[in-house]
């Protein structure tokens, strides 16, 4: 108790003398409450199939799963054989295709040797860009491909699944449409409701009037 009536004495006290103004601190936080009082006091709408329909269809990337690869890989690193890591790749893919155990081939890599339904983007994260977009344009086959460069070095590839991006039904995906209309609508009535709230006052900016 004793805090509190000291914290809340302070503090009136310090509004009397105006302490307060242009403190971007304190103008900020007030700006932040009132931000969350907002919020607070907009409208939960609950829409009908209809407007959630349209929703999925004017915003179907939003919820497009993504490009994804199953895949196993040969890693033949410059680090050990240097300039020659390119041609005995191509020399490995020969036997490969000929029926040599994968596992038994390359060089020791320090990520997995074998992937299932990695969506592109993470190929993306582990091997770069350039091994991704060559993935990405390999057809699902029993053969290996290759060779192609990553982030990391030289690697001979077999992609056994290559789907492509796809939407998932309507009726599969209802909730996360809902919870997105949802988010985007109150984002937007909280930025109404904050402008009309601006538009209360004169804004003065650098001599130039605006109301």
């Amino acid at each position: 108790v004793n805090d509190y009536v000291r914290d809340e004495a302070l503090a009136r006290e310090a509004k009397r003398l105006g302490l307060d103004e242009g403190d971007t601190i304190v103008t900020r936080r007030l700006a932040q409450k009132m931000t969350f009082m907002v919020a607070d006091l907009a409208r939960e709408e609950t829409p009908n199939d209809a407007v959630l329909l349209e929703w999925y269809e004017t915003h179907a990337d939003r919820f497009t799963e993504p490009q994804k690869v199953t895949f196993r890989h040969v890693f033949l690193s410059e680090d050990v054989r240097g300039a020659s890591a390119t041609s005995d790749a191509e020399a490995l893919l020969g036997e490969l295709n000929a029926g040599k155990d994968w596992r038994e081939a390359g060089d020791p890599f320090m990520l997995q040797r074998a992937y299932g339904d990695l969506p592109l983007r993470e190929v993306v994260r582990l091997f770069g860009g350039e091994f991704a977009q060559s993935i990405a344009a390999t057809p699902a086959s029993v053969l290996w491909t290759g060779p192609i460069r990553s982030a990391l070095g030289v690697h001979l590839v077999q992609v056994s699944a290559n789907a492509p991006p796809q939407l998932p039904p309507f009726d599969d995906v209802k909730d996360a449409v809902l919870a997105d209309w949802q988010d985007q609508t109150r984002r937007e009535e909280n930025e109404k409701a904050i402008q009309e709230i601006i538009a209360r006052y004169k804004v003065e900016v650098e001599g130039i009037n605006a109301e």
